[in-house]
């Protein structure tokens, strides 16, 4: 039940307003817990910890979407603005997993392309659980 709470909860993911704030909420924590999820999918094989490796890697996603995503929404084209987002997020993987005390004894490093990929297909996921949840794409959303 609690897995499809995204489908049932419709938010607009730009325009928050008081009705949608607990919608929004739902949206964004799966959002967030899926592209997180894909992540650590991808990095798995180059020997990370993974409830560590989840864990910084939220709290990193968060980040980006509050103090990135957020800011510059209302200002900037979705088109610019999420590949900013792709670019900032794969930073943020290659940071975060540079960190020792998220790495096995069988690490073996994350490449850029691999942190680029990670971060396009969970930003990807991330974008279309928004567009469910707002039940319209952002783009000529009208509230």
């Amino acid at each position: 039940m609690l897995l499809l709470l995204p489908l049932v909860a419709v938010a607009d993911p730009v325009a928050i307003n008081g009705e949608s704030l607990i919608a929004y909420g739902i949206v964004a924590f799966w959002a967030l817990v899926i592209e997180s999820a894909i992540v650590i999918l991808i990095l798995f094989p180059t020997g990370i910890l993974i409830v560590p490796s989840f864990i910084t890697l939220a709290a990193a996603n968060i980040a980006v979407f509050l103090f990135g995503f957020l800011p510059l929404a209302s200002h900037v084209s979705v088109w610019i603005l999420e590949p900013g987002v792709v670019l900032a997020d794969a930073l943020a993987i290659k940071l975060v997993v540079s960190a020792p005390f998220l790495q096995a004894g069988d690490f073996i490093g994350v490449t850029w392309r691999r942190a680029l990929v990670a971060s396009l297909l969970g930003n990807a996921v991330s974008f279309f659980v928004g567009i469910i949840g707002s039940h319209a794409p952002w783009i000529g959303h009208d509230n």
